[in-house]
């Protein structure tokens, strides 16, 4: 048993175990490599159904947080590395503060880089930033390749600003970036998986026009939009997985 553990709340309570136990990894409460408890002692603890249990406990894989071993039980992954920058990744999008936090960060970062960006772009700067949309919309249907090509394409404007730190500043939170975007391709519909990763590269290529017209005003306006619409889906999304999970009782 561990002590630290609380009651999960009664709004999203597999996010809210999600939470718990990363930040017990973080700060390492449990260590790379050491058991976790049984899911019957989680579910105790926690005064929640297996079905809640077992959903945070399948995130945290499929993350690398966790590892399962046959016959063994569950354990915090190996890899501290791996973990500590998943684990934390992972916490961002669960917290809604720290969520709103990113988003103003890249409200603030990226809206003006891409107003200097805009400014002092060169021709091969444009050019690069064609190549990553391109890519995108080849690699579209490849959400690891996709990623890749749409952080490049960020990246790419910060360093058009011919001002190192604003690129060493994008490139720091890099791995937030990251999960944030992973999590906004999560939102398209089943029936249309593929549809916010069109519609990325739609604002992306919005973003590219007003660069390449060297309009400052207009580029930091569509980055900005970008943004947002991306906030909007992400939030309306987690909204409705929250919503439509299923919670048995306790004593299932």
């Amino acid at each position: 048993m561990i002590d630290d553990l609380k009651p999960a709340q009664r709004t999203s309570l597999s996010d809210d175990i999600v939470e718990q136990l990363t930040s017990l990894i973080a700060r390492e409460v449990l260590k790379p490599g050491e058991r976790i408890p049984s899911e019957k002692q989680l579910c105790q603890q926690f005064g929640v159904g297996r079905t809640s249990v077992r959903e945070a406990l399948k995130s945290l894989s499929v993350m690398g947080i966790l590892e399962s071993r046959a016959g063994d039980g569950t354990f915090v992954s190996a890899n501290r590395d791996r973990y500590l920058e998943r684990a934390l990744q992972w916490g961002l999008l669960l917290d809604r503060k720290l969520v709103n936090d990113l988003v103003e960060t890249r409200l603030l970062l990226e809206s003006h880089t891409t107003y200097l960006a805009a400014r002092r772009a060169t021709d091969d700067d444009l050019a690069a930033m064609e190549r990553a949309i391109q890519d995108m919309e080849e690699s579209v249907s490849d959400p690891g390749l996709y990623l890749e090509h749409d952080l490049r394409f960020h990246l790419l404007i910060a360093q058009a600003t011919q001002n190192t730190i604003l690129g060493n500043l994008l490139s720091t939170i890099r791995g937030h970036l990251q999960s944030w975007v992973e999590q906004t391709l999560a939102t398209s519909p089943p029936e249309h998986p593929t549809s916010r990763a069109l519609l990325t590269i739609t604002q992306h290529k919005k973003i590219l026009n007003a660069l390449k017209k060297h309009r400052a005003n207009d580029a930091r306006r569509a980055m900005r939009e970008h943004i947002l619409s991306a906030q909007a889906d992400v939030e309306s999304h987690l909204a409705t997985k929250r919503r439509s999970q299923p919670e048995s009782p306790p004593n299932q």
